[in-house]
């Protein structure tokens, strides 16, 4: 029945050529009534008939068949009014001939039949009529009878035989399709097979070559594992790119709203993009403020819609850089989240462009360095948009670059800004930043847009200098509260940065790969330098104390609880925290806290957030009101790891007095101390200040720094050289191959080996019931516990420095709390193997366990889960400042 209607899909054109029909013969038929002065009242049916027919046309009354029948059984009605005047009688099987033609157009067998049948009433009709007016019948008059009824039976014949050919025809047609589909089904089947069964293989090539980049090997193997590395990466991106295409083309590709923040979408996707060649090009993200802090639509969908744009833009750009703007346009739904791509690379001409939208198709045109790459961006970007109800408008020319316009309806949960600084008429921004002068006219305009954005829609004054004679002036004459310094300058005038540290928040624009060191007080902020970290950054409080930074910040005697589900984030907060001198106590849960504070008070409460049966919100709202009925006040400051955008204003707006991210960085960490703190519970102590060693490549504040860098560095490749059995790299081989960074594991315990020891010792601790608790979770579908426990890991695995595996076990939350089952199983496998080598590797390291048990432990089964318009801005140059003032200042 369906390839019966399928067939008759063909013959659909013919029902305007049947109305049409019908309507002109209807007409001739009015003008002949009139000269031949047949019945009046027949012309009104016969008018009103064509009229009725129309209207069902337009209208679309009925289905088509219908339609089709009832236009053909008034045709032959008005067919049967011309052929009963004697005067037609000779003239019907002719006119019958022509409609029985038309009709074998609809491929309809019946309606050839109907026609035939009304030739025959008619024609005998008339017959009978002339036999009772008294005609004779001769041998003319009979042949040309029978003439004309062979001649209609002749025409039905002829209709039935191309309707008949015509079907075969289509069959056949729709065989070969079948088989066409069935053939691309088989090769996108086979290609995901195939990109499955290589993506095993490719992550091994890129995990033994990230372990091998952390070994001491020589530099000539060191580049070749690099190239492997690199090369492993590409590949993983192909076959994600790949499988992508895939479900595009079998249209399976399914869409899954939930509730984002492009904040934290960007953050996401700038860690991926550190991973990928950017040709030492710019990358510049332009997020204006203004877009809601809470939107519903396809995130993953609109972070690989702007991966693959930027990354084209990368491949064909031999200088300059990428643009990347977003900004919102307001509809009655909520908004269309405007994503454009700007490069200042070759271009395309018209052609190109047309082309740009088709499969595998790629541009060479005008390019000397193509990077490659199965020419599925597009395409993906394409079917990405259209799947999410959007629209995608490529412009370019070539020697211009190319913009890439994608505008994608999203609807708005919450609608405040996801960018704002508060008390940002206090507010005054300085940028020392030689980026921002840079030689290529079409970037410098990209950042001065950027700040220009920032500036206005924020209602923060900025302020640019060019020299060290501009810095100077401008902070003698005007109250900077932040100050944005590139990595050129800092290195240039580090000692003088330093000291502008003292009275001021300073960061340091990092370069990709330059991670310091800095002074005290400094914040770091890697390239690409955007809006989130900027505005992270502004709303930082300078705390007004001028220390030296020879001193250091204790609190002696404060008694602070920890509350944690997490025994390793226990260890790791009360070593960091008794550093300060604090009396710590801790809490494996809402439920004991609350009974400690009800038995002891403390001066300070550090609570995580993502708890078993009581998560932190509410335990710090059930401590407030036992202490509002004993009239006293308490100190309670989120310590988790949600540290999303909006994070800290959702934690405050709940109640608690401050926020701190994990990992515990320390300078923020103090500055939270500085602001909730009263002055009476802080003290200073001179601590001695060891020399900076300056990281090679990179030029000391002076030559006596530069003189005293040098010997330190040579002392210390002396001391590897002469006692390596004695360096951290050795005692710590075994989890460095396992990728492991130890040094960030220091940094955590504040330089502090043993403390690190004692943290590697709690991470390991029992470690098969850990694997236990996830895989039962697991395995009962119990998502919410199992977001919890992957958070866990996700945490301490950070805080030991094993990144990439804090990084997989992000995933893996983020997945089970949006429910996303296919994520977790895809993951969890090599997620949990990972997890259980790291921790017997640390097991055998530490003689927790023997290699022996450890090789002869029982197999488990494990499973993850886990929680435009143009802005126009006038630069005002006096004595080289630039600066952008927001409106009403």
């Amino acid at each position: 029945m369906n390839q019966r209607n399928e067939e008759n899909d063909v013959f659909k054109a013919s029902h305007m050529t049947i109305l049409i029909s019908y309507t002109f013969f209807s007409a001739i038929l009015i003008g002949e009534s009139f000269l031949m002065d047949w019945e009046k009242w027949a012309i009104i049916l016969i008018l009103a008939g064509t009229v009725l027919a129309w209207i069902m046309h337009i209208q679309q009354r009925l289905n088509e068949g219908s339609r089709l029948w009832l236009y053909s059984v008034m045709m032959m009605a008005t067919y049967f009014f011309y052929g009963i005047h004697l005067t037609s009688t000779f003239d019907i099987a002719l006119v019958m001939s022509v409609v029985i033609m038309i009709y074998s157009m609809t491929g309809v067998k019946s309606l050839i039949k109907l026609c035939q049948a009304t030739f025959v009433i008619t024609f005998g009709y008339d017959i009978i009529a002339m036999v009772r007016s008294g005609e004779k019948f001769g041998s003319l008059e009979i042949s040309r009878s029978f003439m004309h009824v062979a001649m209609v039976i002749l025409a039905g014949i002829v209709a039935r035989t191309i309707i008949d050919n015509w079907s075969k025809v289509l069959s056949r047609s729709h065989d070969e399709i079948e088989e066409l589909k069935a053939a691309t089904e088989r090769l996108d089947n086979f290609l995901a097979n195939v990109s499955h069964e290589i993506r095993t293989p490719v992550n091994a090539v890129m995990g033994l070559s990230a372990v091998l980049e952390k070994e001491n090997l020589p530099e000539a193997v060191l580049s070749n594992v690099n190239a492997i590395s690199g090369a492993g990466h590409r590949v993983s991106e192909q076959i994600g790119d790949i499988l992508d295409f895939t479900e595009i083309d079998m249209n399976k590709l399914s869409v899954n709203n939930e509730t984002y923040m492009i904040n934290s979408l960007i953050n996401d996707l700038l860690v991926q993009l550190s991973f990928t060649e950017d040709y030492d090009l710019d990358l510049v993200i332009d997020m204006e403020p203004n877009i809601p802090a809470e939107i519903t639509g396809d995130a993953s969908k609109i972070k690989k819609i702007l991966w693959h744009l930027i990354v084209n833009g990368f491949k064909f750009t031999k200088e300059g850089g990428v643009n990347v703007h977003i900004y919102p346009v307001k509809r009655e739904y909520g908004i269309n989240l405007v994503l454009e791509v700007q490069d200042t690379g070759a271009g395309m001409n018209e052609e190109e462009v047309e082309h740009a939208y088709e499969k595998f198709y790629q541009s060479d045109s005008g390019r000397t360095r193509t990077a490659g790459g199965l020419g599925l961006g597009i395409p993906i970007v394409n079917g990405f948009t259209k799947a999410m109800n959007g629209v995608l408008a490529i412009e370019s020319a070539e020697g211009e670059g190319t913009t890439v316009r994608v505008s994608i309806p999203q609807t708005v949960d919450n609608p405040i800004p996801c960018l704002s600084v508060k008390g940002r008429e206090n507010c005054i921004a300085a940028g020392f930043l030689g980026f921002m002068t840079t030689g290529h006219q079409s970037i410098r305009e990209y950042y001065m847009r950027m700040i220009a954005h920032l500036s206005l829609e924020l209602g923060v004054a900025f302020r640019r200098v060019q020299s060290r004679e501009e810095l100077e002036k401008l902070i003698a004459t005007e109250k900077i509260t932040h100050l944005f310094v590139g990595t050129g300058e800092y290195l240039e005038n580090r000692e003088l940065i330093d000291t502008i540290a003292r009275k001021m928040n300073v960061a340091v624009v990092a370069d990709r790969g330059f991670t310091g060191p800095v002074g005290h007080g400094l914040s770091l902020l890697p390239k690409p330098f955007y809006g989130g970290q900027i505005v992270s950054f502004l709303n930082h409080a300078f705390d007004g104390v001028e220390s030296d930074k020879d001193e250091k910040m204790t609190t002696p005697g404060l008694r602070a609880l920890v509350v944690d589900d997490e025994p390793m984030n226990l260890l790791v907060a009360k070593g960091i925290f008794e550093t300060y001198g604090m009396i710590v106590s801790t809490a494996s849960g809402g439920r004991e806290a609350i009974g400690m504070c009800a038995q002891e008070d403390y001066d300070i409460i550090f609570m995580d957030h993502m708890m078993p049966e009581m998560d932190g919100v509410e335990a710090m709202k059930r401590l407030r009101f036992n202490a509002a009925r004993l009239k006293k006040e308490l100190c309670i400051v989120a310590l988790t790891a949600n540290a999303i955008s909006s994070a800290k204003e959702m934690f405050l707006s709940e109640g608690f007095d401050g926020f701190i991210p994990k990992p515990i960085e320390i300078t923020e960490f103090e500055r939270v101390l500085k602001k909730i703190l009263p002055k009476s519970a802080i003290v200073y102590e001179k601590v001695e200040i060891k020399p900076d060693i300056v990281r090679e490549g990179t030029a000391p504040a002076d030559k006596e720094s530069a003189d005293k860098a040098d010997t330190d560095n040579a002392a210390i490749k002396e001391q590897e050289t002469a006692a390596p059995q004695n360096t951290a790299r050795d005692k710590y081989d075994a989890i460095r191959k396992l990728g492991v960074d130890v040094e960030k594991g220091m940094v955590y315990c504040r330089g502090e080996d043993d403390f690190y020891k004692q943290l590697l010792a709690e991470y390991a601790k029992n470690y098969k019931q850990k694997i236990d608790d996830v895989a039962g979770f697991y395995d009962a579908a119990n998502w919410k516990d199992y977001a919890i426990k992957v958070h866990a890991i996700k945490s301490t695995s950070k805080m030991i420095g094993a990144m990439d595996l804090s990084e997989a076990a992000r995933v893996l939350e983020e997945a089970a709390k949006a429910g996303n089952e296919d994520i977790v199983r895809e993951g969890h496998a090599e997620f949990i193997q990972k997890y259980e080598s790291l921790l017997r590797a640390i097991s055998e390291m530490l003689g927790l366990v023997s290699a022996e048990s450890a090789d002869t432990g029982d197999v488990l089964e494990f499973t993850p889960d886990a929680e435009e318009e143009v802005i126009e801005f006038s630069p005002d140059e006096e004595d080289g400042v630039l600066e952008f003032t927001p409106e009403g200042e």
